[in-house]
């Protein structure tokens, strides 16, 4: 047989479901970007497959006054073409992501750091902003207040530095992690080469990854051997298929959840009643027993494995209270009966949802839903520019603080804040959150954050998230982090696992 049959080569064959949006550390937002720039990247950090957090390129860190400074030592490591990895490497980078002009996307977690958030809408110069190069070795980070967490936030990539003698070059063509960009043909393929330079080579030579938008070809590839490894979130598994593969096997949640996101800057989601109405109407597990997913993933509130308690604020199911709210949200409106878009990504998985929804809700209230799938490049410009109603969002955690997930909804600027949702109180108790740093009066707040939260609905939590993987017997020491960074730079091949077939005993879940 072909070499697709017989792989025997030192390569890592993937597929990712869309093309990246960015390779820019700084510019990232989405998990395909993500996924790619956390092999051509490294960082301060990186968090571990047990939630533990390692020196990467930092070879030591501490921290002074109650966690609103540290300081990161940096060993001895190369970009690409052969120059030492500075301290004034993130400098450069982080203070290129905060001038007003730049387009970060994932600004707001930058702004632990001291005037960084004044920088970046042009009321300070960016020279101000609390992050300095004490020598070619040493990173001095100054924050607004205590942050324990912020080692764990230095292992997301919008925090990882590009080289700051670039001179014009493509971002892509000198890196710091594992791997380089081979080549990369839009909606084709990408191709990546090792990195030879790297302080911690990867045990596989490169990696080749095909764009495949189609759940069902993905897998039948993978069925025919030509792929090692296939799964959320780049390369989703069909919805239908996860029943005969995860038998007796143990899933686990991830930091995050699928729910559904309201417009509250326009009717008719604007009324606090409607969107209530709609969370109460949701029948969550009847929902995921559509769905073919298990009961543990049912979710009420907004924390998974994170923050999950008997006594946290949550959404409870109630037709006959969701009636009277819709029945108050139509009389405010002087409505008879209501019609609404759902718009969602054009994947299997979003797509039985929605239909469930419809289903549910027009049979629950007077109204009518249709439905918009989109690609998701349409979508997100969608919700950047508020021009949708409903849709349904995937939110996975960068990091495992609560903060993480609550911040999001601090503004209705707030980059990821499609719903344009804010309220004083809620940023009052972040804010509070921000200044202290004891364990339990930080819990405390945030079980009042996500009471403001659910109390106002402008989301409505479905199911925790999940990832589903498939992977082939010669793919060995792959792990997923907690907030679902697949590291695929660990990985080794063995070439002595050769199968002819789908190998879908070794399906499971991660969290």
């Amino acid at each position: 047989m072909d070499q697709a049959h017989h792989p025997s080569d030192n390569t890592l064959r993937l597929s990712f479901h869309k093309d990246p949006l960015t390779l820019d550390p700084q510019q990232t937002c989405d998990k395909v970007s993500s996924a790619i720039i956390f092999l051509l990247f490294k960082g301060l950090t990186r968090l571990n497959t047990d939630h533990t957090i390692d020196n990467d390129i930092a070879s030591s860190f501490y921290s002074l006054d109650d966690c609103k400074k540290y300081i990161f030592h940096l060993g001895n490591h190369h970009w690409s073409d052969g120059s030492p990895i500075t301290a004034h490497d993130f400098v450069y980078s982080w203070k290129r992501a905060l001038s007003p002009s730049f387009p970060a996307r994932a600004v707001n977690f930058f702004y632990h750091i001291k005037n960084a958030e004044k920088a970046k809408k042009g009321r300070l110069a960016v020279d101000k902003i609390g992050v300095r190069a004490e020598n070619d070795k040493t990173l001095v980070v100054e924050l607004e207040n205590s942050c324990p967490y912020f080692p764990e936030l230095t292992s997301f990539c919008p925090f990882f530095p590009v080289p700051h003698h670039l001179d014009g070059a493509e971002i892509s063509s000198i890196t710091s992690g594992a791997f380089q960009l081979d080549s990369w043909e839009k909606g084709e393929k990408i191709l990546l080469k090792k990195n030879k330079r790297c302080s911690t080579p990867s045990n596989i030579d490169g990696i080749r990854i095909q764009i495949i938008p189609d759940e069902k070809e993905a897998f039948a590839l993978f069925e025919k051997n030509e792929l090692d490894w296939i799964g959320d979130p780049i390369s989703p598994l069909p919805v239908a298929y996860l029943p005969s593969l995860s038998l007796n096997k143990q899933i686990k949640p991830l930091e995050g959840m699928v729910s559904c996101w309201f417009n509250t800057l326009k009717e008719p989601f604007n009324l606090p009643e409607l969107r209530k109405a709609f969370s109460y109407a949701i029948p969550r597990r009847k929902l995921l027993e559509k769905l073919l997913l298990p009961p543990e993933l049912l979710t009420k509130g907004l924390f998974s494995c994170i923050f999950e308690e008997q006594d946290m604020f949550s959404v409870e199911e109630s037709r006959v209270k969701a009636n009277e709210l819709f029945r108050s949200a139509l009389n405010r409106m002087n409505l008879q009966k209501l019609s609404i878009t759902l718009s969602f990504e054009a994947t299997d998985l979003f797509s039985r949802i929605a239909n469930q929804l419809k289903s549910c809700l027009e049979g629950t209230f007077d109204m009518s839903i249709q439905l918009e799938p989109l690609p998701f490049k349409e979508l997100f410009q969608r919700l950047r520019s508020h021009q949708f109603e409903a849709t349904l969002i995937h939110a996975v955690s960068q990091y495992s603080d609560p903060i993480n997930f609550l911040e999001r909804f601090e503004s209705k600027d707030t980059f990821r804040n499609f719903t344009g949702w804010e309220d004083q109180g809620y940023q009052a108790v972040l804010n509070e959150y921000r200044t202290i740093h004891n364990p339990e009066q930080r819990h405390a707040l945030a079980k009042m954050a996500a009471q403001i939260l659910l109390e106002e609905m402008p989301i409505a939590p479905i199911y925790y998230e999940h990832y589903a993987y498939l992977q082939k017997p010669r793919v060995q020491n792959l792990g997923i982090s907690p907030v679902g960074i697949v590291h695929f730079d660990r990985a080794s091949l063995r070439k002595d696992a050769i199968s002819q077939h789908g190998d879908l005993d070794l399906f499971d879940v991660v969290g």
